[in-house]
């Protein structure tokens, strides 16, 4: 079922100098084996993965789900995720490029994923066009619904002030929060909502042309150098090193662009194939 589409690296190596956290991906369909897990990681762009049979679980900024066959997972820039597969059976996927979103993307029905996985043998990026014009259509899923998960949606939405304040007015101890919160998604809650700050301040940072000290206080940072180091910490490199990033003119919506960038517009890689590691 292998298709022969170019892979799209996710790395920014910057001519090789530097290879940083970040993830490479290939478009087109993929087998993941019984029991193949993948470790929290990043990926530099965002993608889209359609199931076509079995089925997966991810752990991410999003909340934690199972995506199973006829369904689309969307997934954004420089979201940290981690994947499981069932002990006792695989998955085909298809991996398509994505237009830059805003929210934390999810998992969505897909009306005809036949007619995707026919439009990708001959092009990803028709294919991921067909596959958002469903994608528009259909209601986002949510993701489990319990403590940490509630959690992971309160710190998302940055009304979580303290989690012992949090975990008070539930009538809990913070350590028990904090270990279940651990146990579910790979990181303290602390670290989990630093990542997303410092996420914030990176898109801030390749989507417009603002200031770095006031992209700093408007996400919470003390100063500059404050968020330099949180968004290194993130991403393996400092904020003026993505301003001087070329791939960054796609993303940049103020100055450059004024809108998102669609699909169509998406780079058509030339290269051999890449398995996403």
């Amino acid at each position: 079922m292998a298709l022969s589409i170019g892979g799209v690296l996710n790395e920014c190596d910057h001519r090789g100098a530097w290879t940083g956290p970040l993830k490479t991906i290939a478009w087109g369909v993929e087998y993941l084996p019984p029991g193949h897990d993948l470790v929290r990681h990043r990926h530099l762009d965002p993608y889209a993965i359609a199931v076509i049979t079995g089925q997966f679980d991810q752990v991410s900024y999003a909340g934690r789900v199972r995506i199973s066959a006829g369904e689309l997972l969307v997934q954004p820039t420089l979201d940290a995720h981690a994947n499981g597969m069932p002990r006792t059976r695989g998955a085909h996927i298809l991996r398509l490029p994505w237009a830059d979103i805003d929210d934390l993307g999810g998992v969505y029905p897909l009306g005809d994923l036949d007619a995707i996985v026919r439009a990708a043998e001959r092009d990803p990026v028709a294919a991921a066009e067909l596959a958002r014009e469903q994608w528009l259509r259909a209601p986002a899923r949510r993701p489990a619904n319990d403590l940490p998960d509630t959690l992971a949606q309160q710190l998302v939405a940055g009304t979580v002030a303290s989690l012992a304040a949090w975990a008070n007015g539930l009538g809990m101890a913070r350590e028990t929060v904090s270990r279940e919160f651990s146990q579910a998604f790979g990181v303290p809650a602390r670290q989990f909502r630093a990542e997303l700050r410092a996420r914030a301040a990176w898109l801030r940072i390749v989507r417009t042309r603002d200031g770095l000290a006031e992209i700093a206080a408007a996400t919470g940072f003390a100063d500059q150098a404050h968020m330099t180091r949180h968004v290194r910490a993130l991403t393996g490199a400092s904020p003026t090193i993505w301003r001087r990033d070329v791939r960054t003119r796609s993303w940049c919506r103020v100055a450059e662009c004024g809108r998102p960038l669609d699909p169509s517009e998406l780079p058509r890689s030339s290269g051999g194939h890449r398995v996403s590691r």
